[in-house]
């Protein structure tokens, strides 16, 4: 039997999301990881794709192979007109059961992202309380709609390579490449048995929302120039652990790891070329602070406080071509 290629792989979904689109212009898939294991944060996810760029081979993330999901990711983010990456922490998890928690964090994923659609499509069977947009559910959506299968490789993706990180931490409760826990034997061994009890981001500041469609382009500039970046450390040899952290100090745009084990906590700035200021000007005393605070949490968190770290700006200008110019100021700046 012929083996499908990408592309036809893709094609349903992508027919399902153009009679979406046909109907209500702008809209985005929402999918969610994490609920099912007993250990980690859950992770939420909101995009809307371009359907003129489109990403072939996109489906659920849980019928694909951890390879095929991060190739995916990259194109993903590299390619989608907007999306949001949530994580759900403990506390939330704790106060609010983990279903009224993966709602809120889709309302919060949604309510984040740099274009306000028209219409929400969230996988399963229900919809998060809340929205200021009309949302539909549809079962099995990551197996039907692009843009929830998209969401999904996003949320999935995300959440592994925080789970993996904490593994070299943890690697009886972490469960490798498990990514999060199904038993509950190395969790009584390690610690109480609950949801999250491995410790995760705090969740992301809400954005200001725009009027329906309309598309921030300031901001989507600066995604494809945070993705740039974040190619550009792969290339030299890092790995790309995590980007738009989240906390209630600030946000950090990457976190990488060095080959030499360095933890890099880079801050990424995108200007036009005919831009007369520098990018890495715009990284003040303030935002140093908030970098380091927000830094300071996540080596808290992961519990990797006695790691090396390093401060890098990222100076990201786009050229003619379509290419990025990237220019790494390693240490820029330090933690005092």
């Amino acid at each position: 039997m012929k083996r499908r290629t990408d592309e036809e792989i893709s094609a349903p979904l992508y027919a399902y999301d153009a009679d979406i689109r046909a109907q209500y212009g702008c809209f985005a898939g929402v999918d969610e990881a994490g609920r099912g294991p007993l250990c980690g944060p859950v992770c939420v996810a909101a995009c809307i794709l371009d359907p003129e760029a489109p990403v072939y081979g996109i489906n659920d993330s849980k019928k694909l192979s951890e390879k095929k999901r991060e190739a995916l990711f990259d194109q993903i983010v590299e390619k989608a007109l907007a999306y949001r990456i949530v994580f759900v922490g403990p506390d939330i998890i704790d106060r609010d059961n983990i279903l009224n928690a993966t709602m809120g964090g889709m309302r919060q994923a949604v309510e984040g992202l740099d274009i306000v659609p028209n219409l929400v499509l969230v996988d399963g069977n229900r919809i998060p309380a809340g929205l200021t947009m009309p949302a539909q559910p549809v079962v099995k959506g990551d197996a039907t709609s692009a843009s929830i299968g998209a969401a999904s490789i996003l949320a999935k993706v995300s959440r592994d390579r925080y789970m993996l990180e904490l593994d070299k931490q943890y690697p009886p409760v972490s469960a490798g490449k498990a990514q999060g826990l199904r038993h509950q034997a190395p969790l009584r061994a390690h610690c109480p048995v609950r949801h999250s009890a491995v410790l995760p981001p705090q969740l992301p500041q809400k954005a200001g929302l725009l009027a329906r469609g309309q598309v921030m382009d300031r901001a989507g500039t600066g995604r494809r120039g945070e993705a740039a970046a974040a190619r550009f450390y792969e290339k030299q040899g890092a790995a790309l652990i995590t980007h738009n952290y989240h906390t209630r100090m600030g946000e950090i745009d990457l976190i990488l790891r060095e080959p030499d084990g360095t933890l890099v906590f880079c801050e990424v700035k995108t200007r036009a070329k005919d831009s007369l200021d520098t990018p890495a000007a715009a990284v003040n005393a303030a935002k140093q602070r908030r970098i380091i605070a927000s830094a300071a949490w996540y080596l808290q968190s992961t519990h990797q406080s006695d790691e090396p770290v390093r401060f890098d700006v990222a100076e990201v200008v786009p050229l003619d071509s379509g290419r990025w110019m990237v220019h790494i100021i390693k240490g820029a700046f330090c933690a005092k």
